[in-house]
């Protein structure tokens, strides 16, 4: 059996904290690690859908594979395997839930931006959702 580390990530500053977490752990107990994003058709403006033409789709999905594979260079250069998943959906949560289901990975890691009140209300929580829909324990890292 392969042991699979998720490692979820939006892209953002509290992600690339959680990633340097997820390479850790993996090296930790000789895993490899599978990288995932989940991007959004249509991207939501408040609570208009944006209609996009299908080369910035294209265009988008070239940046998001880029970027896993940069990630994916950084976590091979600190001598762990990793693999990406690019998911696209209406929701972060079930994307990331269903990478993980696929790869039968062993944990879940993300970053959470650590919202509260209003923010969290009108935003939602992606990592809550996860947490409690995960099929496998979820290792969280707040941002600074």
């Amino acid at each position: 059996m392969v042991n699979k580390v998720l490692f979820a990530t939006d892209f953002s500053q509290v992600s690339e904290e959680a990633f340097g977490q997820a390479v850790r752990f993996a090296k930790l107990t000789d895993a490899s690690l599978v990288i995932a994003h989940v991007l959004h058709f249509p991207p939501m403006v408040g609570s208009a859908f944006v209609p996009m033409a299908e080369e910035t789709e294209d265009a988008m999905r070239t940046w998001c594979r880029n970027r896993l594979g940069e990630l994916a260079a950084k976590a091979t250069a600190a001598g762990v395997a990793a693999e990406t998943a690019l998911r696209e959906g209406p929701h972060a949560h079930e994307g990331i839930i269903k990478a993980a289901d696929e790869h039968k990975v062993l944990m879940i890691v993300l970053g959470t931006h650590g919202r509260t009140g209003l923010t969290k209300l009108v935003m939602g929580s992606v990592a809550a959702r996860v947490i409690t829909e995960s099929p496998c324990p979820v290792l969280t890292v707040r941002a600074r």
